[in-house]
Parts: structure tokens; C-alpha cells; sequence
């Protein structure tokens, strides 16, 4: 799955700076009528009254009316009693009492909720602009429309300082605890992710150099932002998002993914590619028998790489393989003309020949390793497609990553690292054997 099909992200190459202002408000309004337990939670630290919040919600039988609106003139707001003036902005909001915006017009509100005979009115802001001025004006204008004052009726008002940061702080646990609970919510998962790509500093995160202990689940959301950014950057690479892993689309054709883990034991960043994973990736590697460098160099530092194989066999979906070292071989398997002659669609018919070609090249017991007489011999598949693939990996230390990620609001240079890691893959990790 790629970043389009994420449900707020619009289909266009063009920079839609203007219109994403709307598309966060739009995303929020979805994800507050989409998701109760979101919206319970934003409601309740806006209200921040438990008398007044109690008395929305402890009957019942009551007939609480919700209603949630964008683009909403005042002139059609009507019948509410309270209202709570809402700054969602990445700057703090200023004393909004001390404004003197006095304009008066029909202005549009970017976001409006009434419960019964509570407004709340949200100004949103795409950066670190601050509405607190607008947002005077539209309350007061809102209140004209009524025939009260600002001035007189000033009991009436709440300022409220949401700001994107406490806001993504709800968003995050929310969708945490319904992940725990396994209710994860697709529209707030993708409005975070919506948000994250636009700026990844108003989600809650540590830097690794300050992390106490090497937290793999806090590392993970590092890495994750370096990644978001890396492809910000880079528009021919897009970041993966999968749920099983994390990663991104890689440029060559003999490896379609480039994944990130983290070491839960040490912190470290490990970088896995798989070349050679289907029959049409194998034709970049076997066409003149390309070899692998023994060494990575990211940020002017050496990091080995470590080769093993990956035989794998695949049906509708993948079936069964092989994880194997060089000590498993008792010669060498992966030659031109082995690729040429045995992997892709093997038929029922040439399975003895796999199964001979298997036996006299690897030394381990690889038939009880991949099952082949439950998953193959015994199954009721007329065909598979089998692959001899590689597996390519390097790791990063938990120190390094450590070293360079200290600031919350400063994710530069663990994505000059991502992109540091993916240029040296892309350009120095095959190498091609010299014909004689």
C-alpha cells in the first residue's frame, strides 16, 4: 500500500500548501464523526469542565445533538448558549481578550461543533501562523449575528489554546489504545500519518539521545519520521506503509524494497534488501553474476554487510522457503545458469528436479526446513514459482543513531542518514564480476 491510498491524501503531484489547510480541517471533522473515543477525548479537553461535560452526557436517555461542520458562515450559526473559541495552530495562542480585530462581515469558521446549545468554533492553521485575532472576529461576529456583545456577553466565551501538538498527543493515544484493544480506527491511523507527513513535530516523540534505555517502540517512531522525511525529499521514493514493516520503494530492478528495523535487544538500526526475490528481479543480478561489496559506507563510516540466501517458493502468495548461510552450500547454487534453468514456474512434473538440484547443492536438511513434503509433496498445487534470492543486511549501532538525533524538533540528520543508507545501496552494494 503507498502514501495515495491513504484516505485524506489526494491524488496530485502538484504542492497543494494552500489547500492542505483544509484538508486538515477536513480530515479532523471526519475523524471526530468517525471515531467516538477520538472525539470524546478532544471534546472533553476543550470543555475541560467536568460539571459542564457531565451534564452533556450523564443521562442516558438524554437527546444529546451533535452536529460537526466546516466552512460554516456565522450568519448560519444559530440557538447556542456557550461558546468555546478554539486556537488549533502550531503557535500559542495569544490573550484573546486584548484583540482588537473589530471587523464586521460574514466570516467563514474552518470548523464548527455544536453540542445542544454549545458552539465550539476552531480556527486551524497549517503552520505557526497565529489566529487568535480571526478567531476573535469570528466570535464576535458570531455573537452579533445573535444580538448579544462580545464585550457584555463575555461570560459566555472560552478561549481555548488547542494547538496541533496537544492535539496529536490525543490522536496518538487514542489510536494506541485501540490498537491494544484491537479496534484500530483507519481514519485516525491515516489522519496521523496525514499529519506526520506534513510535519512530523506536532506527534510526540523522543529523540533517541535522549531516550532513557533503548526503547525499540520509541527508536521505531524516530526512524519512522526519518523515513517520512527522507521521502518527502525525494519524490521518486515513497515511503512504505505496510503494517508488518517499515521501509521504503527502492530504484533498482533487482530489489523493489528497502526495509528498517530495530534491534529490540541492542536499539541498533538494521537495514534488510532482498534482491533477487521474484524470477524478474533475479535477471538484474544473475545477467553477468553480480557479487555484493563486503562493506557499506554511511556517513564515512564502514559498515560490513553481512549476505545469507533466501530460496523462496511462492504460489497465489508466498508457501514455503529457505533461510540459508554460505556453510549451507556444499557448492555454489546460485550461478547464471542454474537461474536460467530452474527458477520461475516449475510444474508438478519438474519437482524431482528441483528436489535433486536442492540435494546436491546444500548440505543442511533443507527439506525439514521449509516442510517440503507437507507444503509441496503433499499439497494439492499443480505448479509454484521458486527464486534463489539473497538477503542483505547492515546495522547502524543504537550509539551512532543516538548521536545524531538530540533535538525533538530537528529530524535532519537521522534523514540525511536514511538517505545516506539508501544512496550507498543503491549505488555501492552490487558490484559486477569482470568477464574474462
Amino acid at each position: 500500500m503507498n502514501k495515495h491510498l491513504n484516505i485524506f491524501k489526494t491524488y496530485a503531484k502538484g504542492n497543494r500548501s494552500y489547500q492542505l489547510e483544509n484538508d486538515l480541517t477536513r480530515a479532523l471533522a471526519i475523524c471526530l464523526q468517525e471515531d467516538a473515543l477520538f472525539f470524546h477525548e478532544v471534546l472533553k479537553a476543550i470543555i475541560n469542565d467536568s460539571a459542564l461535560y457531565n451534564k452533556l452526557f450523564e443521562d442516558i436517555d438524554g437527546d444529546t445533538e451533535i452536529q460537526i461542520e466546516i466552512q460554516k458562515k456565522t450568519s448560519h450559526i444559530i440557538d447556542f448558549e456557550k461558546v468555546f473559541a478554539v486556537s488549533l495552530s502550531e503557535s500559542v495562542m495569544s490573550n484573546f481578550w486584548q484583540q482588537t480585530h473589530n471587523s464586521e462581515y460574514d466570516p467563514v469558521c474552518d470548523l464548527v461543533i455544536t453540542v445542544n446549545d454549545i458552539l465550539i468554533v476552531v480556527e486551524a492553521k497549517r503552520d505557526n501562523i497565529n489566529c487568535t485575532a480571526q478567531l476573535y472576529n469570528q466570535i464576535l461576529n458570531t455573537l452579533k449575528k445573535q444580538g448579544k456583545c462580545i464585550v457584555s456577553d463575555k461570560d459566555a466565551v472560552t478561549p481555548v489554546d488547542l494547538n496541533w501538538m496537544k492535539l496529536m498527543a490525543i490522536a496518538v493515544k487514542v489510536a494506541s489504545f485501540e490498537k491494544t484493544t484491537g479496534n484500530t480506527n483507519r481514519f485516525l491511523t491515516d489522519f496521523i500519518q496525514l499529519v506526520k507527513g506534513h510535519n512530523f513535530r506536532w506527534l510526540p516523540e523522543t529523540p533517541i539521545g535522549s531516550l532513557k534505555g533503548k526503547n525499540p517502540k520509541s527508536i521505531h517512531r524516530r526512524i519512522e519520521s526519518a523515513l517520512t522525511e527522507f521521502c518527502k525529499n525525494d519524490e521518486t521514493v515513497e515511503k512504505l506503509t505496510y503494517n508488518d514493516r517499515l521501509g521504503t520503494t527502492f530504484s533498482k530492478g533487482w530489489a523493489n524494497e528497502l526495509l528498517f528495523k530495530v534491534d529490540p535487544d541492542f536499539g541498533d538500526l538494521v537495514i534488510d534488501i532482498y534482491p533477487g526475490n521474484t524470477k524478474g528481479q533475479g535477471y538484474g543480478i544473475f545477467h553477468k553474476e553480480a557479487t555484493f561489496n563486503d562493506e557499506l559506507h554511511v556517513d564515512n563510516i564502514a559498515y560490513p554487510t553481512r549476505i545469507n540466501y533466501h530460496i523462496k517458493l511462492m504460489g497465489q502468495s508466498y508457501i514455503t522457503g529457505l533461510w540459508l548461510t554460505k556453510a549451507d552450500f556444499k557448492k555454489n547454487l546460485y550461478t547464471k545458469a542454474n537461474f536460467t534453468k530452474y527458477t520461475g514456474r516449475v510444474k508438478k512434473a519438474a519437482w524431482p528436479a528441483i528436489e535433486n538440484l536442492l540435494d546436491e547443492h546444500i548440505s543442511s536438511e533443507w527439506k525439514v526446513k521449509c516442510n517440503w513434503q507437507g507444503k509441496i509433496l503433499n499439497s494439492n498445487r499443480s505448479l509454484f514459482n521458486i527464486a534463489f534470492g539473497y538477503h542483505v543486511s547492515i546495522r547502524i549501532p543504537f550509539d551512532k543513531l543516538a548521536q545524531l538525533d538530540i533535538n525533538h524538533n530537528d529530524i535532519t540528520p537521522l534523514a540525511n542518514l536514511v538517505e545516506s543508507v539508501y544512496k550507498e545501496f543503491e549505488s555501492k552494494l552490487m558490484k559486477e564480476k569482470v568477464s574474462v
